[in-house]
């Protein structure tokens, strides 16, 4: 079972704390996790936006920022699977302008992949490397509407994970 969330966040910070609170609420009791002595999911969200956090400052010294008033967040509890994608979010892009994909997974994740494509399927972007963590740049030639999926292609155990992307835009 997979579940998905997303938050849109303004002002060009991510606001760590109420996103954690967020989450948490939306992770509650229901996907009970087996990984380490049964913490509770709380830390798989608080492990996956630690690594994205990293992410998203090397993002923020290359000039890329959240953008005010934008859908910015989106992830969700993923089972490991080599073939299934998982849809996040659909948002618009404009064209020429620069946007920087960032995903990441909990302590668990060994592998997480993230793909753009149009909503036709055509795929025009995509970090399907062997790391924990997936990086996207991508610069559209077409202002549309554009698909953002990512997979859990390995973990620990073949754990569920915390994968959580972010989408940022250049300066």
């Amino acid at each position: 079972m997979t579940m998905g969330f997303s938050l849109g966040l303004g002002r060009g910070r991510l606001a760590l704390g109420g996103l954690l609170i967020t989450l948490l609420a939306l992770l509650a009791p229901g996907h009970e996790a087996t990984a380490q002595q049964g913490q509770g999911q709380g830390q798989y969200l608080t492990e996956a936006a630690a690594r994205l956090s990293k992410l998203i400052a090397r993002a923020n010294q290359d000039g890329f920022t959240l953008t005010d008033n934008n859908f910015s967040i989106g992830g969700g509890w993923l089972k490991q699977s080599q073939t299934n994608w998982v849809p996040l979010y659909t948002l618009t892009l404009q064209a020429g302008k620069k946007y920087r994909f960032i995903a990441s997974g909990d302590a668990d994740a060994r592998d997480v992949d993230l793909e753009v494509q149009d909503l036709n399927g055509k795929r025009f972007a995509a970090d399907e490397g062997t790391e924990p963590d997936a990086v996207v740049n991508f610069t559209p030639t077409v202002t549309q509407k554009y698909l953002v999926r990512v997979r859990l292609y390995d973990s620990d155990k073949q754990l569920p994970c915390v994968c959580i992307a972010v989408v940022l835009q250049a300066k």
